[in-house]
C-alpha cells in the first residue's frame, strides 16, 4: 500500500508530465499556423545548445548568446501578440508555480506536495471513522445530565486547548469510561484539528491496529518505515476502543511496545477505552497497567449512552 508521501508524489508527477505534454500540444498547433513561430521556436532552441557549447569553452561569448536570445524571445512575443495571444502562451504553466511541479524547492518538500500528503490522512482518516461527522462544533454537552455534564464540560474544554496547543511533545491521554459517552467523537475532533495543522496522525481502532501490524503493510510516511515503525515515529497516534481486540501476548507484547517507546520518545498518544479504571489493570500486564496510570493524563468519562438517548 503506497504512503500519503508516494501518493502525494505521485500526484505532483502526473501534474508535471500533464503541464508540459500540454505546452508542447500548444507549440505544434501554433507552429502549424505560424511557420515564423516554428523558425524562431528553432533558433531559440539551437540558442540554447549554442550556449551549453560556450559554457564549455565555446567560441560565441555568453554575452552575445544571452543578447541573441532576448531579440529571439522578443520577437516571438510579437508573434504571439500578432496572433492575439498573451506572451506566455508558450511557457509550460505548471499547477505549482513555486516548484514546478517537482514538489521540492530550495531541498526541501514544497507547500504543495504537503498539502496533498494532508489531504491523503484526512481521507485516510475518514475510510476508518467518521471523521468529518466529529467535530468539537457539533459535540454536544446537552446528552449530559447531573454530575456528568461539569466533568463532561471540563473534558471537552480540556480536549480543545490540547488540539489547539498541540505539538510533538504534547502530553499523552487516556479517555476512559462506559461505552457511547463520546470518546471516540472526541478523540476524531482531535485528530482533524491536528491535521488540519499539517501533523501526521495514524488513527486506528484496537483490533484493527493489531491486525494489520501482523499481517499487512500500514499506511506510513516514509517507503523505508516498516508498518511498526510508522506507529511509532507519526506525530500523533489514536488508538480507539482499547479492550476490544483479541488479547493475546502478541498483542499484550505490541500495546506496551508502542506505548513505552512513544513515551520515551515524548511522542503523543490518545488510548480510548471503555474499560473501567481497575478494568484495565486486570485485562493488560502490571507493566502496561503502570505505564498508563503514571505517564498519561486520565479522562473520566461519565453519563448515559449518547447513542440510546439519541434514539
Amino acid at each position: 500500500m503506497p504512503s500519503n508521501l508516494e501518493r502525494a508524489k505521485a500526484v505532483i508527477d502526473t501534474r508535471r508530465e500533464n503541464a508540459e505534454a500540454l505546452a508542447e500540444q500548444k507549440r505544434f498547433e501554433l507552429e502549424t499556423v505560424s511557420p515564423e513561430l516554428k523558425e524562431v521556436n528553432y533558433k531559440i532552441s539551437r540558442a540554447g545548445l549554442d550556449a551549453l557549447r560556450a559554457i564549455n569553452g565555446g567560441s560565441v561569448s555568453i554575452e552575445e548568446l544571452a543578447k541573441k536570445n532576448l531579440e529571439l524571445q522578443a520577437k516571438r512575443a510579437e508573434i504571439l501578440k500578432g496572433l492575439g495571444l498573451p506572451e506566455d502562451t508558450l511557457d509550460i504553466h505548471y499547477t505549482c508555480p513555486v516548484c514546478e511541479d517537482t514538489g521540492v524547492k530550495d531541498g526541501h518538500y514544497c507547500e504543495c506536495l504537503k498539502a496533498l500528503v494532508k489531504q491523503f490522512q484526512f481521507e485516510n482518516l475518514n475510510s476508518c471513522a467518521p471523521a468529518k461527522g466529529s467535530t468539537f462544533q457539533n459535540f454536544s454537552l446537552d446528552y449530559y445530565q447531573g454530575e456528568a455534564r461539569p466533568r463532561m464540560e471540563q473534558i471537552y474544554n480540556y480536549c480543545k486547548s490540547w488540539a489547539a496547543d498541540f505539538d510533538r511533545n504534547s502530553n499523552s491521554i487516556l479517555m476512559y469510561g462506559q461505552t457511547g459517552l463520546g470518546k471516540t467523537h472526541l478523540s476524531l475532533s482531535i485528530a482533524n484539528e491536528v491535521v488540519a495543522k499539517g501533523y501526521n496522525v495514524i488513527y486506528a481502532s484496537s483490533g484493527n491496529l493489531f491486525n494489520k501490524l501482523e499481517k499487512e503493510s500500514f499506511g506510513r510516511l516514509k517507503t523505508d518505515e516498516s508498518p511498526e515503525e510508522a506507529v511509532l515515529n507519526c506525530d500523533l497516534l489514536i488508538l480507539d476502543d482499547l479492550g476490544s481486540e483479541f488479547t493475546k501476548p502478541y498483542v499484550v507484547a505490541e500495546l506496551y511496545n508502542i506505548i513505552n517507546t512513544r513515551l520515551l520518545s515524548g511522542l503523543p498518544t490518545i488510548i480510548s477505552t471503555n474499560l473501567l479504571y481497575d478494568e484495565i489493570g486486570d485485562k493488560y500486564n502490571p507493566r502496561v497497567y503502570s505505564r498508563l496510570i503514571g505517564d498519561y493524563q486520565m479522562l473520566e468519562f461519565l453519563g448515559s449512552d449518547i447513542r440510546q438517548l439519541k434514539s
